[in-house]
């Protein structure tokens, strides 16, 4: 998941600098000393004026002893503790305390952490979801289907930093476990593999970059991370969860041709997630913090998914290149964000033609979007807001063809609105609402493949001592689905879920 809530900081100052400090101590000792001492002097005796009578005798006085009190030894670095909360950055509301704002995991485009010093944060969570979700399909071919599940994910976040007066340099690496794990089953002889859990992985890795930078002017970071978030969900629908994938085939053949599924989300997202090609894929951004309140980051993507073979998508393996710039105006109450976004996909080995003539591989993928939101904080009571984005994709393949049923415009609009009702205790309710027409014309038709999916959810929180989300999850989706085959009746998917999530932060 993607949330940094805790930050254990870690204090760097070595041994050797009090070594030295107490080494010279005398010597300042000494030094300052002698220059009191000339200082009460030269109080003690102005210049006198020629006019001036000499001074009356006076009284012996008797000497004032000053006992003196020798400095105490400075006190051994302890380690730093860093609660993620809204005091983190002062002044910056990030949205309300525990709520999904808050919790958004590039913390609306500020750095993070507030490095004062050199040394390592760690920090991480957990989460578990227990629930049940139902699927019915309103077309007598396609089977209902109902399934009990456990999904869960550890991680681990270690971010080393090197402070040197407002220069920074830092890493970041986060460890995750999945709860899904998969093994083989049948005889010894012929076992069978398990593959459910190849997507996700059962140890894998989601960030790892380096940043280099000036705190609040600019920094810039290169490796595996995620954008800056511009269309935000609310308190449902979260990464890797069954509710985001919604109202959709799951595994259940559709008997069209192409073969239809419920449209994803589009959240200006081609390139906004963690790359996954493969190989030799990373991101590259810059960061630059014009006001307190204006900031903006343009992101870079390039390298190949596989230089071997076809990749696991069963594609021609592939260079990617692409940017992303992002806008965020931020006040605190009022947030205004902007994305725009382009890659493209194109073949790396070449085609050779029946004469061994060698030519560039014409098979590539475009993709372009944009979208933007604009989110309401009035703390510590309500939060809202509402999204927009439209996404294009091209494919064009080695005959030079364009395929219609890969290339399509993809459009969503959502809303959310979380609010707290008493202490610790937070309700948030989310719609999105998606559509998607591709380029496929059957024969004999004038319609285009079109799919629709409507997704909403109601959430309850109760945050338990600050660092026990509880959390019960409702979700609805309808997904409509009309085919360009006209002999393929219209037909609709419901899907019914509920869930219960427990998380730790720290």
């Amino acid at each position: 998941m993607q949330a940094l809530q805790g930050s254990f900081r870690l204090s760097a100052l070595m041994g050797c600098r009090w070594f030295a400090a107490l080494a010279v101590l005398p010597t300042w000792l000494a030094w300052g000393g002698a220059a009191q001492a000339a200082a009460d002097e030269e109080e003690a005796s102005p210049p006198a004026e020629a006019s001036a009578p000499p001074p009356a005798k006076a009284e012996p006085i008797a000497a004032k002893v000053v006992p003196v009190v020798e400095a105490p030894a400075p006190p051994a670095p302890a380690p730093v503790i860093e609660q993620m909360g809204p005091e983190t950055f002062p002044g910056r509301l990030r949205g309300l305390y525990g709520g999904s704002l808050w919790l958004e995991p590039s913390f609306h485009g500020l750095q993070w952490p507030q490095n004062t010093r050199t040394g390592i944060g760690l920090s991480g969570s957990f989460w578990v979801d227990s629930g049940n979700e139902r699927i019915t399909r309103d077309r007598p071919q396609l089977p209902n289907s109902k399934m009990y599940f456990q999904q869960g994910r550890g991680l681990l976040r270690v971010t080393p930093a090197y402070v040197s007066g407002p220069l920074f340099v830092q890493g970041q690496v986060e460890l995750v476990g999945n709860l899904c794990q998969a093994a083989t089953s049948g005889p010894a002889a012929n076992p069978v593999t398990n593959t459910v859990c190849q997507s996700a992985g059962t140890f894998s890795t989601d960030d790892l970059w380096i940043r280099v930078g000036q705190w609040n002017l600019w920094d810039v970071k290169v490796g595996r991370f995620e954008a800056w978030e511009v269309y935000h969900l609310g308190m449902g629908m979260e990464p890797y969860t069954l509710e985001r994938l919604g109202a959709g085939m799951l595994g259940v053949d559709s008997t069209t041709t192409p073969r239809l599924e419920a449209p994803t989300l589009y959240a200006v997202n081609y390139l906004h997630d963690r790359p996954t090609e493969g190989l030799a894929v990373g991101y590259a951004a810059a960061h630059a913090y014009v006001t307190p309140y204006l900031r903006f980051e343009l992101l870079a993507k390039l390298g190949d998914d596989n230089n071997r073979a076809d990749n696991g998508t069963g594609d021609t393996p592939s260079t990617y290149y692409g940017a992303r710039p992002t806008a965020i105006f931020d006040i605190g109450w009022l947030k205004l964000k902007a994305a725009g976004e382009y890659q493209k996909r194109s073949a790396v080995v070449q085609t050779v033609d029946g004469g061994g003539n060698k030519h560039d591989n014409t098979d590539n993928r475009t993709q372009e979007g944009v979208g933007g939101s604009a989110q309401f904080v009035i703390d510590p009571f309500v939060e809202f807001g509402v999204n927009a984005a439209l996404g294009k994709t091209r494919h064009v393949n080695s005959y030079g063809t364009e395929v219609g049923e890969d290339s399509y415009t993809t459009k969503s609009i959502g809303l959310f609105a979380n609010g707290r009702f008493a202490e610790g205790w937070l309700g948030g309710l989310g719609v999105n609402w998606t559509t998607q027409l591709d380029k496929f014309l059957a024969s004999g038709s004038t319609s285009n493949d079109y799919t629709t999916h409507f997704q909403a959810f109601a959430a309850l929180q109760y945050l338990l001592a600050r660092q026990l989300y509880i959390k019960a999850v409702f979700g609805y989706a309808r997904a409509g689905f009309q085919a360009s085959d006209v002999t393929v009746p219209v037909w609709n998917n419901y899907m019914y879920s509920g869930r219960v999530r427990l998380m730790y932060l720290y």
